[in-house]
């Protein structure tokens, strides 16, 4: 179960990642501006912005998909360096560490009004699942098993 559960939570920090890392890229080339300013404004919208608010926005997402991108390649390697091999507290770190970014990416979509009921939900999902595997996993390890 806790392989199960690492693997659940892998698959998770990937797709983030991999999301994360497509705003980011697209963002910096200049391909055009982070998709989170068009959930709020049209094309016209943004046109009619001062260019100095759209950079803001820009670096803003550039920001926190840059920290995400960190995030999700940390926690991978937490999952797989210390909690694989039965360490308690990594299990605690990333309970905190996902949740808190969860927590995030849900506010964020609430606050820009597209709140994505489905995506969250899915995500949300992966992650109580791949969590809840691996804390069964650990204590299927047993009290003297765990490494605190």
């Amino acid at each position: 179960m806790l392989k199960s559960g690492c693997i659940i939570l892998t698959i998770w920090s990937l797709l983030n990642f991999a999301a994360s890392s497509v705003i980011l890229t697209n963002t910096l080339l200049g391909r055009g501006h982070t998709p989170a300013i068009y959930l709020m404004l049209s094309e016209a919208d943004v046109s009619q912005l001062s260019p100095k608010i759209v950079a803001t926005i820009d670096s803003i997402a550039a920001f926190a998909n840059g920290l995400n991108i960190a995030f999700c390649l940390l926690s991978t390697v937490v999952v797989w360096r210390g909690l694989f091999r039965g360490t308690l507290w990594c299990f605690w770190a990333l309970m905190i560490g996902y949740t808190a970014a969860f927590g995030a990416g849900v506010a964020g979509d609430y606050m820009v009004g597209a709140f994505a009921v489905q995506v969250s939900g899915v995500s949300g999902m992966i992650l109580a699942w791949g969590l809840g595997l691996a804390a069964l996993g650990l204590n299927r390890l047993g009290p003297g098993a765990a490494k605190g």
